[in-house]
């Protein structure tokens, strides 16, 4: 994926590689009961996963969000993190979007402004904000 963007042109320091989540095995083999089949998946492979993509983020320079160990760390109960056991919940993509927006913000925040910040913009005549004071 890393070779493919950067063929397309864009530089390897703008790439952000994201683990999967953990998988909770006790919610998931739930869903898959439901579903007619057996647990399908299991964490242990899930980190293997993960693993591996924290390896490709070293081996091709690029950041990389571990979510996998992030919701594991200390031990804490990632529970709340997963709807089903493997996808994440409205409080999972809290937590992605609280810790990948650093990395987001680190990559961007020396980006120039093409238009102006929302607040700036004159309310009566967004055009002038817009577009400058010509002829509209």
């Amino acid at each position: 994926m890393v070779q493919y963007l950067t063929s397309a042109g864009i530089p390897q320091e703008r790439v952000i590689l994201i683990t999967p989540p953990p998988l909770h095995e006790a919610a998931w083999e739930k869903e898959c009961i439901l579903k007619g089949c057996k647990l399908n998946r299991l964490n242990a492979v899930v980190g293997e996963y993960a693993d591996a993509c924290v390896q490709a983020a070293r081996d091709c320079g690029t950041d990389v969000l571990d979510l996998w160990a992030l919701m594991q760390k200390d031990n804490q109960d990632f529970s709340s993190y997963l709807s089903d056991g493997l996808h994440l919940s409205p409080v999972g993509n809290e937590f992605l979007f609280l810790n990948l927006w650093p990395l987001l913000d680190k990559k961007l925040s020396s980006l120039p402004w093409l238009l102006p910040y929302w607040k700036d913009v004159e309310e009566a005549k967004p055009e002038l904000s817009l577009l400058g004071d010509g002829d509209h």
